[in-house]
C-alpha cells in the first residue's frame, strides 16, 4: 500500500496547481492550455510495469502542453478501470489507459458493456505494463512527447476483437501451459522481476507438471488435439515474439496457434523457435484462421485472457461485431 500510494503522489506532484482529478468519485473536472487537444479521461494503474511513473508523468506533462484537458483517475483494485470505463459519458473525447494489457483489456469490456446506443469514446493508450502488446501492434511510439502529440491531436481506427465466454479480448487467450503460468504467477514477484518471472514460472511448471490434451473444434468442421492452444487476435505474443503473423487487429478473423505436440522437449522447443522467430517452421506448430472456436477436454483448467488469467473450460471463442476506435499513427 505505501508504493501505491508514492506512485499515486508522484503523478499527482506533476499536475500541482492545476484542476486534475483524484481517483476519487468527483463532478467532471478538466486541465489544460486551451481547448485544441482531446478531452481524455485517463485512467491509471499505479502497479503496472516497473519504474514508468516517469514516463507517465512525462506523458501527462505533454499532454498539458498540447493543449488537452484531462482527467486522472486511480484504479484502487482489479476490476476498477471496467467499471469507470462504463461509467464514461459524452464529455469524454477518448478514454486513454495508463496500464497494462490486463488493464486494457478491463477498460475495453467496460466500453463495449455500455449502452447499445451510446457512441462509445475513442480508446487511447499510455503503455506502462510489463509486455505492452497492444501498443507495439499498434505501432505506438515510445518517445513521451511524440505519444502526448499522438494522444491528443493524432488518427484513429477501428480494431475488432475477440470474446472468449462472454469476455472480450483484443490480443489473445490461451490454455495450456501459459495459461498455468498465468494464473499461478506471484503478482509480486511479477513486480520485481517483470517478464523473467514468466520464464521462472514456465520452466517451474515444465518440470513438476505433466502436459495435457486439449481438444479444439474450429469452425464447426475441423477437430484438432494440442498440449497448448493461444486464439490471437494480435500477431504479437509476450512483447516482441510472434505466434501468429497472419493476425491482424484491423481484420474480423481469429487465429488460432496449435502446439501439437506435447512433453517438455517439444516444449522448449517451441520456446527456442519463439525466441530465434522460428516457430512457424517447428514440428508440431501450426496456425489457422477461424471465426470460432471450441476448446474442451479438463473442465476448469484456467484461461488467459490478454495476459491475465480470467475464466476456466471449456471455452467458446468468437469474434465481437462491434469493433472499438483506437488512437493509433
Amino acid at each position: 500500500m505505501a508504493s501505491f500510494a508514492r506512485s499515486w503522489g508522484d503523478i499527482h506532484a506533476v499536475l500541482a496547481g492545476s484542476e486534475f482529478a483524484s481517483g476519487r468519485a468527483q463532478a467532471p473536472t478538466f486541465s489544460g492550455q486551451g481547448t485544441k487537444g482531446r478531452r481524455l479521461l485517463i485512467v491509471y494503474n499505479p502497479h503496472a510495469g516497473r519504474g514508468r511513473r516517469k514516463y507517465l508523468s512525462a506523458v501527462l506533462r505533454a499532454l498539458r502542453g498540447e493543449g488537452s484537458r484531462i482527467r486522472l483517475r486511480r484504479t484502487d483494485c482489479a476490476g476498477a478501470a471496467e467499471v469507470i470505463a462504463r461509467a464514461s459519458g459524452p464529455d469524454v473525447d477518448a478514454l486513454v489507459v495508463a496500464g497494462g494489457d490486463g488493464t486494457i483489456n478491463e477498460a475495453i469490456n467496460g466500453l463495449l458493456n455500455c449502452e447499445k446506443s451510446v457512441a462509445l469514446p475513442t480508446l487511447g493508450l499510455i503503455p506502462i505494463g510489463t509486455t505492452n502488446v497492444l501498443a507495439r501492434d499498434l505501432g505506438l511510439p515510445r518517445n513521451a512527447k511524440a505519444l502526448a502529440r499522438l494522444l491528443a491531436h493524432g488518427p484513429v481506427c477501428d480494431i475488432y476483437l475477440g470474446r472468449s465466454n462472454g469476455r472480450f479480448f483484443a490480443l489473445m487467450c490461451g490454455v495450456g501451459l501459459d495459461a498455468r503460468v498465468v494464473d499461478r504467477i506471484s503478482l509480486r514477484l511479477k513486480r520485481r522481476l517483470g517478464k523473467l518471472a514468466y520464464v521462472l514460472h514456465g520452466l517451474r511448471e515444465l518440470a513438476l507438471h505433466a502436459p495435457r490434451r486439449y481438444r479444439v473444434l474450429v469452425d464447426d468442421s475441423q477437430m484438432f488435439e494440442a498440449s497448448s492452444v493461444v486464439v490471437a487476435r494480435s500477431r504479437f505474443y509476450a512483447g516482441e515474439f510472434q505466434l501468429a503473423p497472419e493476425a491482424c487487429l484491423h481484420k474480423s478473423e481469429l487465429q488460432v496457434c496449435l502446439f501439437q505436440r506435447d512433453g517438455r522437449w517439444s516444449a522448449l522447443l517451441y520456446i527456442l523457435g519463439m525466441a530465434t522467430g522460428l516457430l512457424t517452421r517447428t514440428p508440431g506448430y501450426r496456425t489457422l484462421p477461424a471465426s470460432k472456436v471450441l476448446i474442451t477436454g479438463y473442465d476448469g483448467d484456467p484461461v488467459q485472457l490478454d495476459g491475465d488469467s480470467r475464466g476456466t473450460l471449456p471455452l467458446n471463442i468468437g469474434l465481437c461485431e462491434r469493433p472499438i476506435s483506437v488512437i493509433a499513427p
